[in-house]
């Protein structure tokens, strides 16, 4: 098959949701890390008030990507198709 600029444009898409995620995965880790980092030398009730702070962080940015997820899949279908309706027109 020959190379179609939509279609690599839609694999663009994929590898640009796909990066996010893998971004975003890093975040929570670091922020996860870096909380406990905190902790080691400050160990009060404001440290206290931290905790929610992060969880809420990596609430969102984890919910966000079972969304993303699913666009990647609906993404690969969607050029698949898009495969099959540009080898049809040949």
């Amino acid at each position: 098959m020959a190379n179609y600029a939509s279609v690599e444009a839609m694999t663009r898409m994929i590898t640009s949701i796909t990066k996010t995620i893998q971004a975003e995965q890093a975040v929570v880790e670091l922020l996860r890390k870096d909380y406990q980092a905190v902790g080691q030398e400050w160990n009060d009730p404001q440290y206290e008030k931290l905790g929610p702070v992060i969880d809420d962080a990596v609430r969102e940015l984890s919910g966000n990507q079972a969304k993303l997820s699913e666009c990647i899949v609906r993404l690969q279908l969607l050029r698949t198709k898009l495969e099959e309706y540009l080898s049809t027109r040949l």
